[in-house]
């Protein structure tokens, strides 16, 4: 005996109907939490807009910085060689003045 498969009827396709906009509208409200809504998407840009400028700022500071280092570093380096120069130099006890 062979069985005839079960064909959609319209009380199945009229449940289905009233049951999708529900799943549907749940679908969006889930998809919308993953999402940040306007005013936070602002908020973000600002942030961001915010860390920009500091990292800009902090980047110009970083090249004074560099710059400071350097003159500090050839001035110590004419220092020492200034140290050197008066080492060399004889006193005047054993000049015989």
């Amino acid at each position: 005996m062979t069985t005839k498969p079960d064909k959609v009827k319209f009380a199945d396709l009229d449940t289905f109907l009233k049951i999708a906009p529900i799943i549907g509208l749940a679908f969006l409200a889930y998809l919308q939490t993953l999402f940040p809504s306007k005013v936070e998407f602002d908020k973000i840009e600002q942030q961001l807009i915010q860390m920009d400028k500091k990292i800009t700022e902090m980047t110009v500071l970083q090249k004074a910085i560099t710059g400071n280092s350097i003159e500090v570093k050839t001035v110590r380096d004419r220092l020492r060689l200034v140290e050197i120069q008066i080492a060399k130099w004889p006193t005047r006890k054993n000049s015989g003045s």
